[in-house]
């Protein structure tokens, strides 16, 4: 195990009895910083706060780690999330004590369902202050409940306690890297006074690691999963494929050797494969499609698409379901799932590859009729779509696919919930070239701007967010602040003055129509353009897709507003359906 000559010895850390509490604290968060760095730690976000001080100073001592400053703590908590979602890689989340804390509740559910590492540091005043109704003192003990993969609070940091300083540090960053990657929380508490000098602290002794790998499937779970993807014969199969699905030109070679679709969503990154259907959602609405077409077999590769259109189809065709992810959680919401495997996706799928391909040699031209008529459908939808483009923003689907068409490859993109992700998915075109990110784990609205300079940290690539109004108005805090962080956040508001996505639900039919404005139209009346240069930004209201490609190729932080009608995305959402429906009549032989 190598050592750093000038790192201090054991014993060096053992002689902080005779320091001054202060110091010792100051000492015991230097150590933490110095062993997550080690372990590859490089961003950190703060929000401000006295509590925090010993952590918050040796955060922004260490010149290898960036720290953020957000005004609130839920901004910070998911410009985090937005970094592990980038690097896969867990950054610091630090707050003060008391209610600071419970800011951070939304973003770590997020990552706890999206399997995103994140290190969550709550501080704390001193037990002796606890339940005797001190100042912004609140029970932080396991306050996450089971959304952290790890709780540890250490108490107050003392030299008698200084040995287990690294590896606590490196147990707790190790924790939410594991083969289920998650959040974890740290609580610590400290003592006045805040501000020490830590001591003789330079570098990390012993480097300590932990290891984790990612699970691989045995040979009998591999022969279960070939013979359930063979009960078709190898030919009535579809391949569901997700945010997490694995190496897309692997899935490709496993859908081309069973001839299967492969129905990818925007996050997939399997768009541009030559197996892949991007517009399943509207193929699907269409009668001639869904009522001749059904699988016997459905793969799902990660996590699932947005539609509701696909799962009921799905459904509806009594296939055998079959689910592959990296990740222990079960995608299952139907209770259909007859096989699940966590383990190492794309070696899985070369696996399967590998065996599948001597069993399906003969049904290769059977098979194949069941392949091309997806392939086809997916052309006439995109050839649809192609032609009632306008140069004009008029509706959710023009700025989706405006967005889409605008960036250049390998641009990070952050859809919001609601409309923006299933205009993309839906609408938006082969995505393949761009990385795409989304929080889907509990599809909230919140915390999407935040999300988005989290992920330009981590990635170092300019950043293009597509959202809605109300969502955008979620994150107001975040907005006040970008223009001092000066991430390259390029925002796209799609506004319609309020929740629009009511407005596809059975709600607006059912509901008196002054009672749905008030409860589910919820206008805002806020102009989005003059609050965001409000708060340092530039901002315009773009018209044509000229436009907004011109903005998007600007550095931001900047935000562009394309203005629309709730009530007319609606219809220009059953229009566009409608007219792929309509050209897949008659052109699609049913089996």
């Amino acid at each position: 195990m190598s050592r750093d000559k000038n790192a201090p010895r054991l014993d060096d850390l053992l002689s902080l009895a005779t320091c001054p509490p202060e110091d010792v604290q100051a000492t015991f968060c230097v150590v933490l910083v110095e062993t997550w760095v080690e372990q590859g730690l490089t961003y950190a976000a703060v929000s401000p706060g006295s509590r925090s001080t010993p952590l918050t100073l040796a955060l922004v001592a260490n010149d290898r780690v960036h720290v953020d400053m957000f005004h609130d703590e839920r901004s910070a908590a998911f410009a985090a999330l937005g970094f592990g979602l980038a690097t896969g890689r867990a950054a610091a989340l630090v707050c003060t004590s008391g209610t600071a804390a419970a800011h951070f509740f939304a973003a770590i559910i997020e990552a706890d369902l999206s399997g995103v590492p994140l290190l969550a540091c709550t501080t704390d005043r001193p037990p002796e202050l606890r339940d005797v109704g001190a100042p912004q003192t609140i029970d932080q003990i396991k306050m996450f409940g089971n959304h952290v993969r790890w709780f540890h609070d250490p108490g107050v940091p003392s030299a008698a306690n200084a040995s287990s300083w690294q590896s606590l540090a490196a147990r707790s960053l190790a924790a939410a890297h594991g083969i289920d990657p998650g959040p974890v929380h740290l609580n610590l508490p400290f003592r006045d006074p805040l501000v020490g000098h830590p001591r003789a602290v330079k570098s990390v002794v012993p480097k300590i690691s932990f290891a984790n790998s990612r699970l691989a499937v045995d040979e009998d779970q591999i022969d279960a999963l070939v013979d359930l993807c063979m009960q078709s014969g190898g030919g009535r199969g579809v391949i569901i494929a997700g945010n997490g699905c694995g190496e897309p030109e692997v899935i490709n070679a496993l859908a081309g050797v069973l001839q299967w679709p492969v129905f990818a969503d925007s996050r997939s990154g399997c768009q541009g494969q030559p197996t892949a259907v991007i517009h399943f959602d509207s193929i699907l609405r269409s009668e001639d499609v869904a009522s001749s077409f059904r699988p016997q077999v459905v793969l799902r590769l990660g996590e699932s698409p947005s539609s509701k259109v696909l799962n009921q189809w799905v459904a509806a065709s009594g296939a055998i379901e079959v689910h592959v992810s990296e990740r222990p959680s079960v995608y299952d919401p139907q209770h259909r799932i007859s096989l699940h495997l966590s383990a190492h996706t794309t070696d899985t799928y070369r696996q399967l590859v590998a065996k599948i391909s001597t069993k399906v040699s003969l049904l290769r031209d059977q098979s194949n009729e069941w392949l091309k008529p997806w392939l086809r459908s997916d052309q006439i939808a995109r050839s649809v779509l192609a032609s009632r483009d306008d140069d004009r923003l008029t509706d959710g689907i023009s700025a989706a696919r405006g967005v889409v068409s605008g960036l250049v490859s390998g641009t990070r993109v952050v859809l919001s919930s609601s409309m923006p992700i299933r205009d993309v998915e839906w609408f938006g075109g082969d995505c393949s070239e761009l990385v795409v990110h989304a929080n889907r784990g509990a599809n909230g609205i919140d915390g999407v701007v935040a999300t988005a300079i989290g992920v330009a940290r981590g990635s170092r690539a300019p950043t293009t967010v597509l959202i809605g109004d109300v969502a955008l108005i979620h994150d107001a805090s975040t907005v006040a602040s970008l223009a001092s962080i000066r991430a390259d956040v390029r925002i796209v508001v799609v506004d319609n003055d309020g929740g629009g996505i009511f407005h596809h639900l059975p709600q607006s039919e059912a509901v008196e129509a002054e009672i749905f404005e008030k409860v589910y139209g919820t206008p805002h009346r806020v102009d989005l353009v003059q609050w965001a240069r409000a708060a340092g930004l530039p901002a315009e209201t773009v018209v044509t897709r000229d436009e907004l490609h011109q903005q998007l190729s600007l550095p931001g932080p900047r935000l562009m507003r394309v203005a629309t009608h709730r009530v007319g995305d609606v219809a220009a959402h059953r229009s566009a359906h409608a007219a792929i429906a309509q050209a897949l009549h008659g052109a699609i032989d049913g089996r």
